[in-house]
């Protein structure tokens, strides 16, 4: 399991997500991780996962769940 930085600027008013670092397999399934596990709820996360930006930490030293491990928002 690899862990990810994931960010985005689209959408950067009070009370969105900014970043979060995410458990996933690729760097595919990391964009689509939504920090509030809704894409419906756009009002705090970008429009769409196209704007998601993606960077690879690294691999997890100890077995993670699938998934938000952190986020910060506003």
């Amino acid at each position: 399991m690899n862990l990810y930085y994931i960010y985005q600027d689209e959408n950067t008013g009070e009370g969105t997500y900014h970043a979060a670092v995410v458990a996933a397999l690729t760097k595919e399934e990391a964009k689509a991780t939504h920090p509030a596990g809704d894409w419906n709820r756009v009002d705090m996360w970008c429009y769409d996962e196209e704007a998601v930006k993606v960077r690879l930490i690294g691999a997890a030293a100890k077995p993670v769940v699938k998934g938000i491990v952190l986020t910060s928002n506003s």
